[in-house]
């Protein structure tokens, strides 16, 4: 088995539509599809059945997909009101440890951490080679459910164990507010800043935050669109972030990057947002 270029971990979801259908989502089907189409040879730990496996192997040649057993989906349903959103989590597939990766993988270059429904354990953040740079977006760790399946915010309990393995944290205002819960969010951010080389804390249309090893940089301005559609935009933001600052080295440089492509993928629904690979290349990434 060869090294990919990029290993991202996470469940493979099932988001459900009011008439019953559903399209593939969750942090990997963005970022692995956004990757590929930048050239770049993917690999993606996952739990999921078969057929959604198959369905992300479709759409790119350039994803290689290791799928834990599991008896059923991880499945979203979302209701909207007022602008409101309540989540249920109708199912969940097998958690991922770092026994389901691929020896021949833990020396990839650059690994992303993605979970959506705390199916993502701590030791996977551990299971690289030194060569390897660690990123991590925290929603899911952030998520708790009821009897009835209804999503709840929690406090992230095994972030001590997870950031020190951390190249890049990057997480939005709401994620940080939940992490918080009372107490003060700015304070935490800055802690786990002092943690985490690369900490990135985005706030939809308005400028991101970026601390490089402690410090503060300038506030990062956004590209204003007209937004359709907000799903995977972060996804897409954390995965070229991490991708650029492997590439050029620069972390500047790498968010307004990730701000580029956010702002094209929220035009357009679903993954029907992420740019194509000729775009990519007009826009010149470095891939």
């Amino acid at each position: 088995m060869s090294v990919p270029d990029l290993v991202v971990v996470g469940h493979l979801a099932r988001d459900l539509a009011p008439d019953g259908s559903y399209q593939l989502g969750g942090t990997v089907t963005y970022a692995a599809l956004l990757a590929a189409r930048m050239g770049l040879r993917v690999g993606v730990l996952t739990s999921a059945p078969q057929p959604d496996v198959d369905a992300l192997a479709a759409l790119d040649s350039h994803i290689d997909i290791v799928a834990v057993p599991t008896l059923t989906a991880t499945i979203f349903e979302n209701h909207y009101s007022a602008g409101q959103r309540v989540q249920y989590l109708r199912a969940s597939a097998t958690p991922l440890t770092s026994a389901a990766l691929p020896p021949a993988w833990s020396a990839t270059p650059l690994a992303l951490l993605g979970p959506i429904a705390d199916e993502i354990a701590p030791n996977l953040a551990t299971g690289w080679t030194s060569v390897t740079q660690v990123g991590a977006t925290p929603q899911g760790w952030l998520r708790r459910w009821d009897a009835t399946g209804r999503v709840w915010p929690r406090a992230w309990d095994d972030a001590a164990a997870v950031l020190p393995n951390l190249t890049a944290l990057i997480l939005s205002v709401e994620d940080l507010a939940i992490a918080a819960g009372a107490a003060d969010g700015e304070a935490i951010v800055r802690e786990w800043a002092m943690t985490v080389p690369y900490v990135v804390l985005t706030a939809g249309p308005q400028p991101a935050r970026l601390w490089v090893h402690g410090i503060e940089a300038p506030p990062v301005p956004t590209i204003p669109v007209a937004e359709v559609d907000p799903t995977g935009a972060g996804d897409c933001f954390a995965t070229t972030f991490c991708l650029a600052l492997r590439r050029t080295g620069d972390p500047l440089l790498a968010t307004r990057l990730a701000h580029r492509v956010a702002a094209w993928v929220v035009r357009a629904p679903g993954i029907a947002g992420i740019p194509s690979t000729a775009q990519l290349q007009s826009w010149d990434l470095g891939y």
